[in-house]
């Protein structure tokens, strides 16, 4: 009896041993209750962007590996109710049921979609929570140091819910400004969401269960100017965000988003939820150069993301030339500021044969190169 006692307590130990791996390896379901709420501050670190690091694998029970994240500043993410914004924007977005641009909550935000003849400062991003979707309702910013509401003629849904694996779901969300004494600005967006992975994610900051979810955003722009009677358009980049989210961990664990071009896949931005950490103006891997420069992809072929890093403001040349010295053009020439500044280039225009060249950035503070490998 003792020991039919002793078989059974070792299979039920080994039972809930293995029910407790299965929670540990779940798939987790995301709903608006993980998004933020009102008075929630997040620390988040910019990470350096790098050559290795690679967003697009993914999967069913994956491990992604970002344990190499390297912060090169830091932002505190502040979400604040709608009525404390200031009058213009909580009337605008006033969490009422009849009102087509209804918020929620808001965030203040550091990036606004460049706007001709413009100058934008103190950026609002207003979003509505609720049990289906989780949408931006639109911006509010000080254009041209007016606040300025802009409220989406229909929302932008960054997440539908419930998020799960294999979801996709899209949405087209728009708003236009009137630019007084020039005419109208229009920005037109159709994101594409699917859930393509779910598993461990790893950053500097730990180890976290998570769904990853993918969304391609295609725009459009156009300026119509009074003056002349005529309007413009143009068609944006592709973008791609790679979102990784983990249950009540209010907004994403790690986002990365990228910029394709020529069938290329850039990375533009890395941002991922952190601790309190003691930052130099320039990673230590770069201290010893009098500038910073991170090329990716290396090796290229039509356009090249660079990662500019100063200890100070600066007036510099960015310059392609071969390894003979020979300068094939002139990729950038203005004002740089302390810290990452990050810059797009086409180097396709240039028409250079494969092999390979050198980067060179001069300024004030001397000069520094990094070589290119030019593919066909």
């Amino acid at each position: 009896m003792l020991k039919i006692n002793s078989i059974m307590k070792n299979i039920v130990s080994l039972t809930a041993l293995l029910f407790t791996t299965t929670l540990g390896l779940s798939q987790i379901t995301i709903d608006n209750n993980d998004m933020p709420s009102v008075g929630d501050t997040f620390r988040v670190s910019n990470g350096l962007i790098s050559p290795t690091i690679d967003p697009v694998p993914t999967g069913a029970s994956f491990t992604w590996d970002f344990s190499m994240l390297q912060p090169v500043s830091q932002d505190v993410d502040t979400f604040i109710d709608v009525a404390s914004t200031g009058t213009f924007y909580s009337v605008v977005f006033s969490n009422l049921p009849f009102n087509p641009y209804r918020a929620n909550l808001a965030a203040k935000g550091p990036t606004f979609p460049t706007v001709p003849q413009i100058s934008v400062s103190d950026v609002y991003y207003f979003y509505y929570n609720s049990s289906a979707s989780y949408s931006q309702s639109g911006y509010g910013a000080s254009l041209n140091g007016f606040p300025t509401p802009i409220p989406f003629n229909a929302r932008d849904r960054v997440f539908a819910f419930p998020v799960t694996f294999g979801n996709l779901d899209s949405s087209d969300s728009d708003f236009n400004i009137s630019i007084p004494g020039l005419g109208s600005y229009t920005h037109d967006q159709h994101r594409v969401n699917e859930t393509d992975g779910w598993g461990t994610l790893i950053t500097p900051f730990g180890s976290f269960n998570t769904l990853r979810v993918r969304s391609e955003i295609t725009s459009r722009d156009s300026l119509y100017l009074d003056t002349l009677g005529i309007g413009f358009g143009f068609q944006n980049p592709l973008s791609i965000e790679y979102k990784w989210l983990a249950d009540q961990g209010g907004i994403p664990i790690l986002q990365i988003n990228t910029t394709v071009s020529f069938g290329t896949e850039i990375i533009t931005s890395i941002r991922y939820r952190d601790s309190l950490r003691t930052l130099t103006s320039v990673p230590e891997l770069l201290t010893e150069a009098t500038y910073g420069i991170n090329v990716y992809p290396n090796p290229a072929s039509e356009q090249i993301g660079v990662d500019l890093f100063t200890a100070a403001d600066d007036e510099v040349v960015v310059r392609l030339n071969t390894l003979q010295g020979q300068q094939m053009g002139t990729l950038f020439t203005g004002k740089v500021r302390s810290g990452v500044n990050r810059l797009l280039f086409d180097i396709g225009k240039f028409q250079l044969a494969a092999g390979m060249y050198v980067l060179e950035v001069s300024g004030s503070l001397g000069s520094e190169t990094t070589r290119i490998l030019i593919r066909d």
